[in-house]
């Protein structure tokens, strides 16, 4: 097993991290290294729904405590 990294993107909505991922995966990808991406919430089927759940409606759906059991629903 080889060396491998753990690299995070972090912004507010709408600030370019999903660009920024793809360009970097892409380059990564054409140097020849394996690359995973992932999101948070998300990354699987059950987790794309809890997904929306969280990001549509309105932004006072959920209570704090409800949003955080969703993320962990959704790593789970």
């Amino acid at each position: 097993m080889g060396n491998g990294a753990f690299i995070t993107f972090e912004g507010i909505d709408g600030s370019g991290k999903s660009t920024q991922l793809k360009r970097l995966a892409e380059a990564l990808k054409a140097s020849g290294h394996d690359v995973v991406v992932t999101r948070e919430p998300g990354g699987s089927e059950g987790a794309e729904e809890i997904r929306s759940l969280v990001l549509e409606g309105a932004t006072d759906r959920w209570s704090a405590e409800t949003e955080i059991l969703l993320f962990t629903a959704a790593r789970r």
